[in-house]
C-alpha cells in the first residue's frame, strides 16, 4: 500500500501535465497507476528490441533513451531521443504488435510501464483521450517526416536543423544561450544526423567558427539561435 501511494504520487504529476493521459479523471488514473511499475535501466542497456512484443507504453521518468533502427548495411540509425515526460510505445500498444524499433538507455535512466492489457479499457471508456493520442500521434509522424526531409539537405544545413530540433526538445535557455541537456558523443549524434563521426566533427567546428555555436565536450550552446537558423534555411533555399 505504502509502494502504491508513493507510486502515485510520483508518476500522477508527471502524467496529468506531460502526456494525453492527463485528460482522464483522477480515479481512472490512479487505478492505471498502481497496476504499472517504474523500472530502471543502466547506460547502455537494450529496454526492447525491434519485433519485441508491444505490449507496454513507457514513460520516461529520469535519463535519456535513444529510439534506434539498422539500415540495410548494419548501421544504427537513431531515429530519436527520449527526456523524462517523453511517452513511448503508443504504436505498438493500440496495433497490437510488435515494436518497430529498439530502445537503448544513453544513460542511467527510469521508466514508469503500463500494460496494454490494462491501459486500453480506459481509453476505450474515455474516448477524448483516445482523440488526443491520434493528435499526440500524427504530431510524431509530422516530426519523423520533417527528419527525413532534412536528411536530404547538405551536411551543414541537415546539422544545423538537427541541433535546432533538439533545442527545441532538450534546450535549457541561459543568459549566453540554449544549452543542449544532451550528453550525446559526436558518434551518436552522427547516427542522429545520418553522418559520419568525422563529418559531424567538422561541421560543428564550423559551426563555432561561425560563432553560432560553443563546444565543451559533449555540451552544445547555441549562442546565435537566428544564425543557426539562417543557416538551416540557406541549405533548404539551395535545395
Amino acid at each position: 500500500m505504502v509502494y502504491q501511494s508513493s507510486l502515485v504520487e510520483r508518476v500522477l504529476p508527471f502524467l496529468k501535465s506531460n502526456t494525453f493521459l492527463g485528460g482522464l479523471p483522477d480515479h481512472a488514473l490512479n487505478d492505471l497507476i498502481v497496476r504499472g511499475h517504474v523500472k530502471k535501466y543502466s547506460r547502455g542497456e537494450t529496454i526492447y528490441r525491434r519485433q519485441d512484443p508491444g505490449d507496454t507504453l513507457m514513460m520516461i521518468l529520469a535519463g535519456r533513451i535513444k529510439i534506434t533502427n539498422v539500415n540495410a548495411d548494419g548501421k544504427e540509425i537513431v531515429l530519436a531521443f527520449l527526456a523524462p515526460g517523453d511517452l513511448n510505445g503508443e504504436i505498438a500498444v493500440l496495433g497490437g504488435k510488435e515494436r518497430s524499433a529498439n530502445a537503448i538507455a544513453v544513460e542511467q535512466s527510469e521508466a514508469f510501464l503500463l500494460y496494454a492489457r490494462d491501459l486500453m479499457p480506459v481509453l476505450c471508456a474515455h474516448p477524448n483521450v483516445m482523440l488526443e493520442i491520434m493528435q499526440v500521434l500524427c504530431e510524431k509522424l509530422r516530426a519523423a517526416s520533417a527528419v527525413i526531409e532534412d536528411n536530404t539537405l547538405e551536411m551543414s544545413g541537415r546539422t544545423a536543423k538537427g541541433l535546432l530540433r533538439l533545442a527545441e526538445q532538450f534546450g535549457k535557455r541561459e543568459k549566453s544561450g540554449v544549452r543542449l541537456d544532451l550528453k550525446v558523443s559526436q558518434s551518436e549524434l552522427g547516427k542522429y544526423l545520418n553522418l559520419s563521426r568525422a563529418n559531424v566533427s567538422r561541421q560543428l567546428g564550423r559551426l563555432k567558427e561561425a560563432n553560432v555555436i560553443k563546444l565543451s565536450g559533449t555540451q552544445i550552446l547555441i549562442i546565435d539561435e537566428s544564425g543557426l537558423m539562417e543557416i538551416a534555411g540557406a541549405s533548404s533555399s539551395k535545395d
